[in-house]
Protein backbone atom coordinates (compact mmCIF):
# COMPACT_ATOMS: atom_id res chain seq x y z
CA UNK A 1 0.00 0.00 0.00
CA UNK A 2 2.62 2.54 -0.86
CA UNK A 3 2.36 5.73 -2.88
CA UNK A 4 4.81 7.04 -5.47
CA UNK A 5 6.94 3.90 -5.71
CA UNK A 6 9.95 4.21 -8.04
CA UNK A 7 9.44 0.79 -9.64
CA UNK A 8 9.35 0.93 -13.44
CA UNK A 9 6.56 -0.47 -15.58
CA UNK A 10 7.16 -3.92 -17.08
CA UNK A 11 4.44 -4.24 -19.66
CA UNK A 12 6.35 -6.97 -21.48
CA UNK A 13 6.84 -9.08 -18.35
CA UNK A 14 5.68 -12.65 -18.97
CA UNK A 15 3.84 -12.54 -15.64
CA UNK A 16 1.68 -9.56 -16.62
CA UNK A 17 -1.99 -10.52 -16.68
CA UNK A 18 -1.20 -14.17 -16.04
CA UNK A 19 -4.00 -16.54 -15.08
CA UNK A 20 -4.26 -17.78 -11.51
CA UNK A 21 -6.28 -20.58 -9.96
CA UNK A 22 -8.36 -19.56 -6.91
CA UNK A 23 -10.96 -21.74 -5.21
CA UNK A 24 -11.62 -23.79 -8.31
CA UNK A 25 -11.84 -20.78 -10.66
CA UNK A 26 -9.45 -19.26 -13.20
CA UNK A 27 -8.84 -15.52 -12.76
CA UNK A 28 -6.46 -12.85 -14.07
CA UNK A 29 -3.61 -11.94 -11.75
CA UNK A 30 -3.97 -8.19 -11.20
CA UNK A 31 -0.90 -8.00 -8.92
CA UNK A 32 1.37 -8.58 -11.90
CA UNK A 33 0.29 -5.11 -13.16
CA UNK A 34 1.44 -3.37 -9.97
CA UNK A 35 4.32 -1.50 -11.65
CA UNK A 36 2.01 -0.23 -14.39
CA UNK A 37 -0.47 1.19 -11.89
CA UNK A 38 2.36 2.67 -9.82
CA UNK A 39 3.63 4.49 -12.90
CA UNK A 40 0.14 5.85 -13.60
CA UNK A 41 -0.10 7.14 -10.04
CA UNK A 42 3.16 9.02 -10.51
CA UNK A 43 2.14 10.33 -13.94
CA UNK A 44 -1.18 11.77 -12.74
CA UNK A 45 -0.17 12.64 -9.17
CA UNK A 46 -2.64 10.03 -7.96
CA UNK A 47 -2.88 7.72 -4.98
CA UNK A 48 -2.51 3.98 -5.54
CA UNK A 49 -3.45 1.35 -2.96
CA UNK A 50 -3.41 -2.44 -2.94
CA UNK A 51 -5.66 -4.48 -0.70
CA UNK A 52 -5.77 -8.22 -0.11
CA UNK A 53 -8.37 -10.55 1.26
CA UNK A 54 -7.68 -12.02 4.69
CA UNK A 55 -6.49 -15.22 3.04
CA UNK A 56 -4.22 -13.08 0.80
CA UNK A 57 -5.29 -14.96 -2.32
CA UNK A 58 -7.20 -12.11 -4.02
CA UNK A 59 -5.73 -8.66 -4.70
CA UNK A 60 -7.62 -5.43 -5.24
CA UNK A 61 -6.20 -2.29 -6.90
CA UNK A 62 -7.51 1.24 -6.32
CA UNK A 63 -6.07 4.35 -8.02
CA UNK A 64 -7.49 7.81 -7.38
CA UNK A 65 -6.64 10.49 -9.97
CA UNK A 66 -7.52 14.17 -9.44
CA UNK A 67 -8.87 16.09 -12.43
CA UNK A 68 -10.40 19.58 -12.47
CA UNK A 69 -12.02 19.43 -9.00
CA UNK A 70 -13.08 15.83 -9.58
CA UNK A 71 -11.60 12.48 -8.59
CA UNK A 72 -11.53 9.54 -10.98
CA UNK A 73 -11.39 6.20 -9.16
CA UNK A 74 -9.90 3.22 -11.02
CA UNK A 75 -10.39 -0.24 -9.55
CA UNK A 76 -9.53 -3.76 -10.65
CA UNK A 77 -9.24 -7.07 -8.82
CA UNK A 78 -8.28 -10.65 -9.63
CA UNK A 79 -12.00 -11.38 -10.04
CA UNK A 80 -13.50 -8.08 -11.28
CA UNK A 81 -12.79 -6.05 -14.43
CA UNK A 82 -11.25 -2.61 -14.82
CA UNK A 83 -13.71 0.07 -13.69
CA UNK A 84 -13.62 3.88 -13.69
CA UNK A 85 -15.95 5.85 -11.39
CA UNK A 86 -16.37 9.61 -10.96
CA UNK A 87 -18.81 11.49 -8.75
CA UNK A 88 -20.32 14.52 -10.50
CA UNK A 89 -22.67 17.33 -9.56
CA UNK A 90 -24.69 18.16 -12.65
CA UNK A 91 -27.37 20.85 -12.85
CA UNK A 92 -29.94 18.53 -14.43
CA UNK A 93 -31.27 14.98 -13.91
CA UNK A 94 -29.52 13.61 -16.95
CA UNK A 95 -28.91 9.85 -17.18
CA UNK A 96 -27.68 7.41 -19.80
CA UNK A 97 -26.66 3.79 -20.25
CA UNK A 98 -24.49 2.56 -23.13
CA UNK A 99 -23.84 -1.17 -23.30
CA UNK A 100 -23.11 -3.97 -25.72
CA UNK A 101 -26.17 -4.90 -27.73
CA UNK A 102 -26.44 -8.64 -27.18
CA UNK A 103 -29.16 -10.98 -28.42
CA UNK A 104 -31.36 -10.52 -25.33
CA UNK A 105 -31.32 -6.74 -25.73
CA UNK A 106 -32.24 -7.08 -29.40
CA UNK A 107 -35.34 -9.02 -28.32
CA UNK A 108 -36.19 -6.40 -25.70
CA UNK A 109 -35.99 -3.69 -28.36
CA UNK A 110 -38.74 -5.46 -30.29
CA UNK A 111 -40.97 -5.00 -27.26
CA UNK A 112 -40.32 -1.28 -26.95
CA UNK A 113 -37.03 -0.90 -25.11
CA UNK A 114 -35.60 2.49 -26.05
CA UNK A 115 -32.62 2.52 -28.40
CA UNK A 116 -31.00 5.79 -29.47
CA UNK A 117 -29.06 5.95 -32.73
CA UNK A 118 -26.07 8.24 -33.29
CA UNK A 119 -25.73 7.73 -37.03
CA UNK A 120 -22.54 5.66 -36.89
CA UNK A 121 -23.43 2.24 -38.32
CA UNK A 122 -20.59 0.41 -36.55
CA UNK A 123 -21.38 2.01 -33.20
CA UNK A 124 -25.16 1.65 -33.51
CA UNK A 125 -24.78 -2.03 -34.35
CA UNK A 126 -22.57 -2.76 -31.35
CA UNK A 127 -24.17 -0.61 -28.63
CA UNK A 128 -27.59 -0.15 -27.11
CA UNK A 129 -28.05 3.46 -25.96
CA UNK A 130 -30.66 4.62 -23.45
CA UNK A 131 -31.05 8.12 -22.05
CA UNK A 132 -33.67 10.54 -20.80
CA UNK A 133 -32.08 13.17 -23.09
CA UNK A 134 -31.30 11.60 -26.49
CA UNK A 135 -29.91 14.79 -27.99
CA UNK A 136 -27.46 15.32 -25.14
CA UNK A 137 -26.06 11.80 -25.17
CA UNK A 138 -25.60 12.07 -28.94
CA UNK A 139 -23.60 15.26 -28.43
CA UNK A 140 -21.43 13.54 -25.82
CA UNK A 141 -20.63 10.64 -28.13
CA UNK A 142 -19.68 13.03 -30.93
CA UNK A 143 -17.47 15.15 -28.64
CA UNK A 144 -13.76 14.45 -29.28
CA UNK A 145 -14.83 11.22 -31.03
CA UNK A 146 -15.83 9.58 -27.75
CA UNK A 147 -17.89 7.01 -29.64
CA UNK A 148 -14.78 6.01 -31.61
CA UNK A 149 -12.83 5.56 -28.37
CA UNK A 150 -15.54 3.29 -26.96
CA UNK A 151 -15.30 1.13 -30.07
CA UNK A 152 -11.51 1.16 -30.17
CA UNK A 153 -11.19 -0.05 -26.58
CA UNK A 154 -14.21 -2.35 -26.65
CA UNK A 155 -15.81 -0.67 -23.62
CA UNK A 156 -18.79 -2.78 -22.64
CA UNK A 157 -20.50 -0.36 -20.27
CA UNK A 158 -20.60 3.42 -19.96
CA UNK A 159 -23.27 4.80 -17.68
CA UNK A 160 -24.30 7.94 -15.84
CA UNK A 161 -26.67 7.44 -12.91
CA UNK A 162 -28.56 10.08 -10.96
CA UNK A 163 -28.85 9.64 -7.19
CA UNK A 164 -32.05 11.24 -5.89
CA UNK A 165 -30.80 11.13 -2.30
CA UNK A 166 -27.82 13.46 -2.72
CA UNK A 167 -28.84 14.85 -6.13
CA UNK A 168 -25.48 13.79 -7.52
CA UNK A 169 -24.38 11.66 -10.44
CA UNK A 170 -21.99 8.74 -10.83
CA UNK A 171 -20.16 8.24 -14.10
CA UNK A 172 -18.98 4.65 -14.57
CA UNK A 173 -16.98 2.95 -17.30
CA UNK A 174 -16.23 -0.79 -17.31
CA UNK A 175 -13.71 -2.65 -19.43
CA UNK A 176 -12.30 -6.19 -19.29
CA UNK A 177 -9.32 -7.42 -17.22
CA UNK A 178 -6.98 -7.72 -20.22
CA UNK A 179 -5.67 -4.15 -20.26
CA UNK A 180 -1.96 -4.28 -19.51
CA UNK A 181 -0.29 -1.62 -21.68
CA UNK A 182 0.49 1.83 -20.36
CA UNK A 183 -0.49 3.65 -23.55
CA UNK A 184 -3.92 2.01 -23.51
CA UNK A 185 -4.48 2.90 -19.86
CA UNK A 186 -3.56 6.50 -20.67
CA UNK A 187 -6.09 6.57 -23.53
CA UNK A 188 -8.78 5.19 -21.21
CA UNK A 189 -8.01 7.81 -18.59
CA UNK A 190 -8.13 10.50 -21.29
CA UNK A 191 -11.54 9.16 -22.27
CA UNK A 192 -12.77 9.91 -18.74
CA UNK A 193 -11.17 13.36 -18.95
CA UNK A 194 -13.03 14.03 -22.21
CA UNK A 195 -16.42 13.13 -20.74
CA UNK A 196 -15.82 15.40 -17.75
CA UNK A 197 -14.64 18.16 -20.10
CA UNK A 198 -17.88 17.87 -22.08
CA UNK A 199 -19.91 18.60 -18.96
CA UNK A 200 -17.63 21.51 -18.06
CA UNK A 201 -17.56 22.99 -21.58
CA UNK A 202 -21.38 22.84 -21.80
CA UNK A 203 -21.93 24.41 -18.36
CA UNK A 204 -23.55 21.28 -16.95
CA UNK A 205 -21.53 21.19 -13.72
CA UNK A 206 -23.39 22.59 -10.71
CA UNK A 207 -21.58 25.32 -8.77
Amino acid sequence: MRKNSKHKTKTDDVNVNKEIFIKGQIYKDVFSKKDLWTDLAELYDGEFKIKQTISKDINSFRLEIPYKNHNIILTETDTKPLKFETELKLNRKFEFNISWEDSIERVLKIFGKQDIKVGDKEFDKKYLIQSNEPGLITNILNYREISRMLLKHNIYLLTLEYNKKDEGHKLMTIKDRNTKKKEIMIELINLEFSIIDFFIDNNLIRN
